[in-house]
């Protein structure tokens, strides 16, 4: 009776085990709305290198997941378009201090509708101009930029009256493919995803702030949040970022 009941608590320890090594991880990650494509892109890889994790993406603007975040949300790790943003959640203690970096950097640029015959910036404050697209700066770090290089241009005065807000940088180009708006200023790595719109320019940097992606793990998520990271940082998941447009050199701002 001994040996068998040795047996049988044998046979429910492995038993135990095994439920456990099969037992999935998820994880959620919250990303700025600009890195849609490329976060579905780079999770699919790491869910096929990682089969039982997981991943669960939210995509939003910037301010909103910060915000979701200091209120509590599930989240696991944060990719934001606005070092501002970022800042915002590091403030309330809510980052893991030895786990957040700059990952990423883009930059802005002016798209039109197919319709739109403008050819430079300048235009936007004439009668051919309508309807200007940009995110809503209090939420949408494009909006944000956008608004500072109108400012640094000597715009944003004459064209507030003007200007159609965006809940996010793709509503942004959305009003821009669909004709709601005559032009619109998003990051490039928009532009880039859309064959319905056409580049005017891309606006000089040195009228609004570097636009840097922070990445980081929220307070107190598992190992696979911390596993996720640093997938984040490697080649692959590098090379995955640059074939979106996102330049992943962010050595000058360290």
């Amino acid at each position: 009776m001994k040996r068998l009941f040795l047996l049988v608590l044998i046979a429910l320890v492995i038993s135990g085990c095994q439920s456990n090594e099969s037992e999935p991880v998820s994880i959620t990650v919250a990303a700025a709305a600009s890195l849609s494509d490329a976060m579905k892109e780079l999770n699919s890889v790491y869910e096929k290198e990682h089969p039982g994790t997981d991943i669960t993406l939210n995509l939003a603007s910037s301010g909103v997941l910060a915000n979701q975040i200091k209120q509590g949300a599930p989240i696991d790790v944060f990719l934001s378009a606005s070092e501002s943003h970022f800042q915002n959640v590091k403030q309330e203690e809510l980052l893991e201090p030895e786990y957040q970096m700059p990952l990423l950097k883009n930059h802005l640029v002016l798209i039109k509708s197919r319709s739109s015959t403008i050819t430079k910036l300048e235009q936007l404050g004439s009668q051919e101009v309508k309807r200007i697209a940009i995110g809503t700066p209090e939420t949408v770090p494009a909006g944000a930029y956008a608004k500072e290089a109108l400012q640094s241009e000597n715009l944003w005065n004459k064209l507030e009256e003007d200007l159609i807000y965006g809940k996010d940088v793709r509503q942004v180009l959305t009003y821009v493919e669909t004709g709601n708006a005559d032009a619109g200023i998003v990051y490039e790595t928009d532009y880039l995803t859309s064959n319905k719109v056409e580049l005017v320019e891309n606006i000089s940097e040195e009228s609004y702030s570097p636009i840097i992606y922070p990445a980081g793990v929220i307070r107190g998520a598992g190992e696979e949040a911390v596993n996720y990271y640093s997938f984040l940082q490697s080649k692959k998941a590098k090379a995955i970022f640059e074939s979106y447009g996102f330049q992943s050199d962010v050595s000058n701002n360290d």
